[in-house]
């Protein structure tokens, strides 16, 4: 079986040459570092997968995807950047992108991604995206900064919450998600609680408001754990047994 053709197009240097050589052989692979350039080599390359910096000079990432949706090139996109907002998420859902990484993106999980979209290219989905990305993309778009630990033990406590809705938070919960990265309930609550408090001080009214309610006030108030927890993990639910899924 001939090597899928990835093309990395991101304006840090290093990341180019790190993820390329992560990937040697696997992939048949090309590296830019401007929008320019990257749209051209989709039109010469024609690449399988593209992992493409939202930030890119020359031309930013969503008006390079805009050019190569219009031109009829459609690689499987995997996008990194180091802000989301709803504009964005909005922008890049229409244009069907794969996946979503927040900068700065670790080499080994941003090639497995990579090999995760490489699989779906051989073998098309015929079912719903798993839990876990499902909720990455979701806690992105609440503002969630992924390098606090509370963002790792939401993306774990939440799928475990969609799965047992009625399991008790404290005593159980906390505990299970604690012992996946071997500390204490305790350190679980308070690390969460830091993550909500920080995506709350600087959230998206527009997107916190689809799933929680405005106040009296006509502020949103801040959730607690379980409120948050409990709400993300209905809607996710929700939307699977609907089928609009939050890719």
């Amino acid at each position: 079986m001939d090597a899928m053709k990835l093309l990395i197009a991101d304006g840090n240097e290093e990341f180019r040459r790190a993820l390329a050589a992560e990937l040697q052989g696997a992939y048949h692979v090309r590296c830019c570092g401007d929008g320019k350039e990257a749209l051209s080599l989709l039109r010469s390359f024609v690449p399988d997968v593209l992992v493409l910096d939202l930030m890119l000079p020359e031309l930013d990432g969503i008006s390079l995807l805009q050019s190569a949706a219009s031109a009829g090139l459609c690689p499987m996109v995997l996008v990194t950047s180091r802000f989301y907002n709803d504009y964005i998420l909005g922008a890049l859902g229409e244009l069907s992108v794969g996946y979503m990484m927040r900068k700065p993106c670790d080499i080994p999980a941003t090639a497995a991604r990579i090999g995760d979209l490489s699989r779906h290219i051989r073998a098309p989905l015929v079912t719903p995206p798993d839990p876990q990305t499902q909720v990455t993309n979701l806690l992105l778009s609440l503002n969630i900064p992924s390098k606090l630990r509370g963002y790792a033990y939401l993306r774990e406590a939440i799928p475990r919450m969609m799965k047992d809705p009625d399991q008790p938070i404290t005593k159980v919960l906390y505990p299970a998600v604690g012992a996946v990265f071997g500390c204490k309930g305790t350190h679980v609550e308070r690390s969460i609680r830091s993550a909500i408090d920080t995506a709350w001080k600087q959230r998206d009214d527009r997107v916190w408001q689809r799933y929680f309610r405005v106040g009296s006030d006509g502020v949103i108030p801040r959730p607690s754990n379980a409120a948050f927890i409990s709400r993300l993990a209905d809607a996710l639910r929700l939307n699977q047994d609907a089928g609009n899924y939050e890719e």
